[in-house]
């Protein structure tokens, strides 16, 4: 198991590099899916059932959000084809794998304390390699404009990493931030180094240059100053933030320009779209996760360009994703899973609002490296010889 972890982080360091892709690019499978299976087999043949049953009461509407989700998928299976029910399928398979994975790497980390040592290096290499892949591709591959062809953004001169999308960059270095600002003591000993890493992945989610991770990490870091009363430490990170946004390279392109006013016209433009289909079935949504199918119904080249993008299957908030495809019931559900998270600890509760703030402007928290990363964050926090969930 402990190699397996290993194997985990290292594939899910690489990104998008580590993806495979069927259907028109519909369907993308990662390398660390594949092991993170295996782990889940071993897991299973170790425990069978016992961690789904230990974890119901106390996160029982994951459960219910789960069950909810697959009831409303099957639903409304009568109004799409074949092909288009399966992809959406594997949309709602993946989702519950993740949340499947957390219940029994969590039960194993309670049966086996020292797995948590394991986690914790593996940690340690995913963030050196972050910094690694990261500082490499704004020096050598600043430029995403040759992929345009592919379904991917435009971005020029802005921090994407491997995950060759900014908002999902800025969430995984926003939360690598917030671990070490909350949790630092216990990932690095030492204060000195502990600081650096801080200053890096403050100047990481600085040069994605997304308004939206500025604003909820300014919130989020104002929040904590507020809930700790620790206003020094807090207003030197907000007084540096501030700078790093005014003196941060911005050598050219519109995306780069935090006065743009494109990306609010689109989202403008997305939410309309978004709140189209969710009226034809506002209860109970058109079903996990069918909206590229539901674009193409509309029938405008614009939403067919779209339908054909990375952001095809989705909307830019993680919640019209919901409300969409399971409905104000799913809403509520899925408001209620994030509640339960955020109740666990003081630190979950700043990384899932962090997050859900992020969420309102982009797909953040049902982004895959984004999940998995966050769930995988909140096995960490709960340490077995400190306490269990």
């Amino acid at each position: 198991m402990k190699y397996l972890l290993y194997s985990i982080f290292a594939l899910f360091s690489l990104g998008q590099i580590g993806r495979l892709s069927f259907f028109n690019q519909q369907v993308n499978i990662y390398l660390y899916e594949g092991v993170a299976v295996i782990a889940l087999l071993v897991l299973f043949s170790k425990f069978r059932f016992e961690p789904l049953q230990k974890y119901f009461k106390r996160l029982n509407l994951i459960y219910i959000f789960l069950i909810y989700l697959t009831f409303s998928f099957f639903l409304g299976v009568l109004g799409f084809k074949t092909l288009e029910n399966l992809i959406s399928f594997l949309y709602l398979i993946r989702l519950i794998f993740y949340f499947v994975f957390f219940f029994y790497l969590t039960y194993y980390l309670k049966k086996i304390p020292l797995a948590y040592t394991y986690i914790l290096q593996s940690i340690y290499v995913f963030i050196l390699i972050t910094i690694i892949l990261s500082v490499g591709q704004y020096i050598f591959y600043p430029n995403l404009r040759n992929l345009l062809y592919a379904g991917w953004d435009p971005h020029l001169f802005r921090l994407f990493g491997v995950y060759l999308d900014t908002s999902t960059a800025g969430a995984i270095f926003g939360m690598i931030f917030f671990l070490l600002l909350l949790k630092g003591n216990e990932i690095i000993k030492n204060s000195l180094i502990r600081c650096i890493l801080i200053g890096f992945f403050l100047v990481f989610v600085t040069m994605s240059f997304s308004r939206g991770l500025y604003l909820s990490s300014i919130l989020i870091i104002v929040l904590f100053g507020v809930m700790r009363k620790s206003y020094k430490s807090v207003i030197p990170i907000l007084v540096i933030f501030f700078i790093l946004i005014l003196l941060v390279p911005k050598p050219a392109g519109e995306g780069v320009n935090l006065l743009r006013l494109f990306t609010i016209e689109s989202r403008l433009s997305d939410y309309k779209v978004a709140e189209k289909i969710w009226r034809r079935e506002p209860i109970f949504g058109i079903g996990y996760n069918r909206i590229r199918y539901e674009k193409l119904k509309l029938n405008s080249e614009e939403e067919v360009r779209l339908s054909e993008s990375h952001s095809g299957a989705s909307f830019h908030s993680s919640f019209l994703i919901i409300l969409v495809t399971g409905g104000v019931i799913g809403l509520l559900l899925f408001l209620g899973v994030l509640v339960q998270f955020a109740l666990l600890s003081r630190e979950i509760f700043y990384l899932t609002s962090f997050l859900s703030l992020f969420s309102l402007s982009d797909n953040i928290l049902l982004q895959p490296f984004v999940l998995f990363f966050y769930l995988i964050s909140v096995v960490w926090i709960f340490n077995p010889s400190r306490r269990s969930l």
